[in-house]
C-alpha cells in the first residue's frame, strides 16, 4: 500500500484493524488513488471509500460532505449482485457518491441510429425501403462527423453548426435540394426521435433553415419509347423481360411492386388482386385482358418448367446467372435487377438514361391526355394527396392546349396573307 497517500491507507489499515472478522478488502485503483472496501455487516454489504461519503440521513442529499471512514456502517447500500454499483437518479458518473456533476453522457449514434430504425420499422409501420433510406442518409452524416473529427459520431455532434457544415458539404459537392432536403429530413426525424427519449435536449434542426421543396417535372417517355422497349425484349425472344415491360407499360407501377408480384396475384383478365406497393398499401391493379393473357402463358410456358413446383406464393420474375464452377444461380428479381434490366435495353435503343420509374411518369401523363381527369391518375398511380399529380399538369397541358384552339384558324389565314403579299424574286 506504499503507493497510496498516507491518509488513504490509514483509513484502511484502521478499518481493517476494526472489522478484520467481517472485512475483505476489495481493490485499489491506482490511476485515481483511490481505494475501496467491501464489508459484510449482518449480511448486508457496504462500501467504503478513501474519499468519504455521508449517510443518506443527512440534509446533504446523500452524496456531499464527508465522514469519517471509521464509520462504514454510514456508506452508500451495495447489492450482492454488484463489486461496483451502477450509478442511479442520484449518482451521475464519476466517482460513486461524489459530489461533482459530471457532464452529460453522450452515447455513439451508429447504435441509437440502429434503435431508431427498428423503432420505425417495427412500431410505426415503415418499409424496408424506407429503413434503407433512413439508415443511408443518417450513415452520410455520421461519415462526414468521422472525416471531420477522426472519431465515431455522437449525440454531442448534432449541433446547428455540425450540421450545417454538412449541408454546406453536400451542396459543395453538387447535390441537389431534393436530396439535401431528403437527408435533413431524415436527420430530423432522427432527432425528435432522441428528444423524445431523453437523449437530446432539443432538435437542433428547428433553428434551421430547410431546403425549399421544389417540383421539377420529371423525364417523360413518349408511347413509341415505351412501346420500343417491349418490341426489343420481343426481338431477342426473352418472355421474361416481354412481361416484365408489359407490366410496366400498362399499371404505372414501382419497380419495388413489380419485384414483389406473386401467382397468386393474377385474377383472370382482370388484372392483379391484392398488390402490396409502397407503405405496405394492399390494392388491386386494372391490367389489359391481352396483357394478362401473356402474362398467365408466359407462367405456365417459362415460369413452370424452370422452377418445376409453383405455388401461390412463387414469386413472378427470377433472375438466372451462373458460371461453370458454381453452376446456374436462379432467384427472385429485386427492383434493383429491374432497374439493370430497364437500362440494359435502353442502352440498345440508344436512350440509356430510361429507368423503370419513367414508365410511371408516361402511364400518368397517357392517361391524363385521354381522360383528364386528375383524381384517376391520382388513384392509378396510388398517391394519397391530389397535389402530388399536380406536377402532369404542367407537362403539355392539355387543358391549355384546348383553350388557344380558336387560334388555330386566325393563325393559319395570317400566314397565308403575309406569303401573298410577300415580294417575288424577280430572277
Amino acid at each position: 500500500m506504499s503507493d497510496h497517500p498516507d491518509h488513504v491507507r490509514v483509513a484502511v489499515e484502521d478499518l481493517n484493524a476494526s472489522h478484520a472478522e467481517n472485512t475483505i478488502p476489495l481493490r485499489a485503483d491506482r490511476s485515481r488513488r483511490r481505494f475501496s472496501i467491501l464489508k459484510l455487516s449482518n449480511g448486508v454489504a457496504s462500501l467504503t471509500t478513501g474519499i468519504d461519503t455521508p449517510p443518506p440521513s443527512e440534509a446533504t442529499n446523500g452524496c456531499t460532505g464527508r465522514v469519517s471512514p471509521q464509520d462504514p456502517a454510514n456508506a452508500c447500500p451495495l447489492s450482492e449482485d454488484w463489486v461496483n454499483p451502477p450509478s442511479d437518479g442520484t449518482r451521475r458518473g464519476g466517482h460513486a457518491c461524489s459530489g461533482h456533476q459530471s457532464e452529460h453522457r453522450t452515447y455513439r449514434l451508429a447504435e441509437l441510429a440502429d434503435q431508431f430504425c427498428d423503432y420505425m420499422h417495427q412500431q410505426r409501420g415503415k418499409t424496408e425501403g424506407g429503413m434503407r433510406t433512413y439508415r443511408w442518409n443518417l450513415k452520410q452524416f455520421m461519415g462526414f462527423v468521422k472525416a471531420r473529427t477522426g472519431r465515431l459520431a455522437r449525440t454531442g455532434d448534432l449541433t446547428v453548426e455540425t450540421i450545417q457544415g454538412w449541408m454546406d458539404d453536400m451542396a459543395a459537392a453538387g447535390l441537389s435540394i431534393n436530396t439535401l432536403r431528403c437527408r435533413l429530413a431524415s436527420l430530423s426525424s432522427f432527432c425528435a426521435w432522441l428528444v423524445k427519449r431523453g437523449r437530446l435536449a432539443a432538435n437542433p434542426v428547428d433553428r434551421m433553415d430547410r431546403p425549399p421543396h421544389k417540383q421539377v417535372p420529371p423525364a417523360v417517355p413518349t408511347p413509341h419509347l415505351m412501346d420500343a422497349m417491349v418490341r426489343a425484349a420481343k426481338e431477342r425472344g426473352r418472355m421474361r423481360d416481354v412481361a416484365l415491360f408489359l407490366v410496366l407499360r400498362y399499371t404505372a407501377m414501382r419497380r419495388e411492386a413489380v419485384a414483389r408480384l406473386r401467382v397468386l396475384n393474377l385474377d383472370g383478365e382482370w388484372g392483379f388482386r391484392a398488390v402490396r406497393g409502397k407503405g405496405d398499401k394492399v390494392r388491386d391493379i386494372p391490367v389489359p385482358a391481352p396483357v394478362m393473357r401473356f402474362l398467365h402463358a408466359y407462367v405456365e410456358t417459362v415460369l413452370r418448367p424452370a422452377l418445376q413446383v409453383l405455388t401461390p406464393e412463387t414469386p413472378l420474375f427470377w433472375s438466372t446467372w451462373g458460371r461453370k464452377s458454381v453452376g446456374k444461380i436462379r432467384r427472385p428479381m429485386t427492383g434493383k435487377n429491374i432497374w439493370r434490366l430497364c437500362k440494359v435495353y435502353g442502352r440498345r435503343l440508344g436512350v440509356p438514361k430510361i429507368k423503370p420509374h419513367d414508365f410511371r411518369h408516361g402511364v400518368a401523363m397517357e392517361v391524363l391526355g385521354q381522360r383528364n381527369t386528375m383524381e384517376e391518375v391520382r388513384a392509378l398511380l396510388d398517391h394519397t394527396r391530389l397535389d402530388t399529380v399536380q406536377i402532369y399538369t404542367t407537362i403539355r397541358p392539355p387543358q391549355l392546349k384546348k383553350a388557344v384552339a380558336f387560334y388555330d384558324e386566325a393563325a393559319a389565314q395570317l400566314l397565308e396573307d403575309a406569303e401573298d403579299r410577300e415580294p417575288r424574286d424577280s430572277s
